[in-house]
């Protein structure tokens, strides 16, 4: 019975949704602040956006950078368990060829 195991896909999984969750939020965040006429005729609803991202745009942003710290940091953690299940792999195979 193995001591470790890891489900690659939940993983993977995992670093799609940061990488998501990142691209979503610095999207979102540009655009509240660069809100134009052209896209938002009514300069109330312009105005709150505006608003809405001087209050919430820093900690967006701050979010942002830390989905996209968590998607590289899993990203780097699951190359690492790759790269051990394929050494273990090689030296098991060695160990058997000379038994």
């Amino acid at each position: 019975m193995a001591d470790v195991s890891l489900d690659y896909a939940a993983m993977e999984a995992s670093i799609s949704a940061y990488k998501n969750m990142h691209s979503l939020l610095d999207g979102s965040t540009a655009a509240l602040g660069s809100a134009s006429s052209d896209a938002i005729p009514q300069s109330a609803l312009r105005d709150r956006l505006h608003d809405l991202h001087d209050s919430w745009g820093g900690g967006l942003d701050k979010l942002s950078r830390y989905a996209e710290d968590a998607h590289g940091g899993l990203s780097n953690v699951l190359e690492a368990f790759r790269s051990f299940d394929e050494d273990v792999a090689a030296s098991m195979e060695e160990g058997g060829d000379s038994a």
